[in-house]
């Protein structure tokens, strides 16, 4: 049993919803009753947890101090969906969220519905998110984020970071941290170019259960799962992520407009993607720059376009120290002229002269894909097993522009 005023609570429920004896009794808190979750923000104080039954709250949040949401069920009800009827700066931000947690640390958000589709965003000037850590440390957890969708023009043409993320963590110019964010259990989807985006040095983040889809590359963008980038340092592990194949785009137009599950770009050292399921996608796993990843015990599946997993350095320099073991790779497709032409198709493909080497590629199994393994010279590849490829491995160094012909013997 709490003691009281061991912390304060505020209940929130719209008025007329959550009856008196609904309030009397999860009230443990100094406070009565409120009507909207930033009235009862503007009281809280840190540490202080806020309990929030079911309803719509058409609000935008700016939390500045370490406090706990949490969604709370009620008369058999249990959805808390925070929807802004009409999105904003809210702040005097330079971006848009649904909820913006800024220069604070331990922000607990559990198990509401973050909805972002009434947003104002067009292009790629203002920033926009669901949920946006900024500056700040915390956790999502047992949530759903969705609407992160820009209105016409419904596309950022910027590659990186593009625009549009279910949940986006960074820092302003010239801070480094350290911030630790926690992303965990939650359905993230309908979202622009990114489902998680974490984005910056100094920054820890743990992507861990969640289910994660896109649409892919129908719509014309570039859209990624999980993008990790500039000197974050990340543990991906146990999500389910499904994005989008080429559909009647044809392969080489498609590779232009792809959508990938996991992205490293340029990350910080010991990052790791372990355990998760990939599908639909014309990458699985992209890495571009980084030094000792762990890419590990992923199930990746129906990909087209690109590779289970693509290996380059060039957004760094270097991709180094790193081990690439016991992934579980199927249906890499097509099976040809287009993949050689376009050197893709591959379980594994290292692309060569990018500042690829010292990797360790060992024990992955490759099922029905133009090749196993496609390694440049300076990496070390080990016992896989390659069923239905028309090539095991072959050296990518030796096919710098395209890779040998897809005829089948």
């Amino acid at each position: 049993m709490l003691r009281q005023n061991a912390f304060r609570i505020g209940l929130f429920c719209l008025v007329g919803w959550c009856d008196s004896s609904y309030a009397a009794k999860l009230a443990v808190c100094s406070n009565a009753s409120y009507t909207t979750i930033a009235g009862a923000l503007k009281v809280a104080q840190p540490g202080d947890e806020v309990d929030i039954c079911p309803a719509v709250y058409p609000e935008q949040l700016v939390i500045t101090q370490p406090v706990t949401l949490h969604g709370t069920g009620a008369n058999g009800f249990q959805r808390v969906l925070i929807q802004p009827a009409a999105m904003t700066n809210a702040g005097n931000l330079p971006f848009q969220a649904v909820i913006s947690v800024v220069n604070t640390n331990d922000v607990s958000i559990d198990g509401l519905a973050i909805d972002a589709s009434q947003n104002t965003v067009s292009g790629c000037t203002v920033p926009l998110s669901g949920i946006h850590f900024y500056n700040s440390s915390g956790s999502v957890s047992n949530s759903t984020i969705s609407g992160a969708q820009l209105i016409s023009p419904k596309s950022c043409a910027t590659l990186f970071p593009g625009n549009g993320a279910g949940i986006q963590v960074d820092t302003a110019a010239g801070q480094t941290g350290p911030f630790s964010v926690s992303i965990s259990n939650n359905s993230i989807h309908d979202f622009n170019r990114n489902g998680v985006l974490v984005n910056g040095a100094g920054i820890t983040a743990q992507v861990r259960g969640n289910a994660i889809s896109g649409v892919g590359p129908s719509t014309g963008y570039f859209q990624f799962g999980v993008f990790i980038a500039n000197g974050a340092v990340a543990n991906i592990t146990k999500n389910t992520i499904s994005q989008g194949n080429c559909g009647s785009i044809d392969p080489t137009s498609c590779i232009n407009l792809r959508s990938e599950g996991v992205v490293f770009r340029s990350v910080g050292d010991g990052s790791v993607v372990d355990s998760n399921f990939i599908t639909n996608a014309q990458s699985g796993i992209f890495l571009n720059g980084g030094n000792k990843a762990q890419i590990t015990n992923n199930v990746i599946m129906n990909i087209d376009a690109l590779d289970g997993i693509n290996i380059q350095g060039s957004a760094s320099g270097f991709f180094t120290n790193s081990v690439i073991a016991g992934n579980t790779i199927s249906h890499v497709f097509p099976i040809a002229m287009s993949a050689s032409v376009n050197g893709t198709g591959c379980g594994i493909g290292e692309a060569s002269g990018t500042g690829v080497a010292q990797n360790l590629i060992v024990d992955n199994t490759i099922n029905d894909a133009y090749c196993g393994v496609a390694f440049v010279t300076a990496d070390n590849l080990f016992s896989g097993t390659y069923f239905n490829t028309l090539y095991s491995s072959f050296n990518a160094d030796l096919y710098p522009t395209a890779f040998p012909p897809a005829v089948e013997p």
